[in-house]
């Protein structure tokens, strides 16, 4: 099994609370920085495919604005309703000044 880091942002970038659209193999990621933690997850919704970039952060949650789904960022658990589908997220790391995006394969 491999693992490599993917620089996505620079520390400073992504303000606390807000998210940045990144790009990486071809699929649309968002990064956010909730109270100074990063995360990265899927753009789009698993629910119906809404754009996850117009979503509310808070609580190291997104809720997505087209139908209130809310899913915990770190786990990617879909948390209302309970046992919907989960978001895909990727394990953030902080390395320098780099904000990076753990692989493995």
């Amino acid at each position: 099994m491999g693992l490599t880091y993917v620089p996505v942002a620079r520390v400073g970038e992504v303000a606390a609370g807000t998210m940045k659209p990144i790009e990486m193999g071809g699929r649309e990621l968002l990064l956010a920085n909730v109270d100074g933690s990063y995360f990265a997850f899927a753009r789009e919704c698993p629910h119906e495919a809404a754009d996850l970039e117009f979503g509310e952060l808070s609580d190291h949650q997104i809720c997505c604005a087209s139908h209130g789904y809310r899913f915990d960022l770190a786990t990617g658990e879909c948390t209302l309703p309970k046992g919907g589908p989960r978001l895909t997220t990727l394990p953030v790391e902080v390395r320098g000044e780099e904000i990076c995006v753990k692989i493995e394969w």
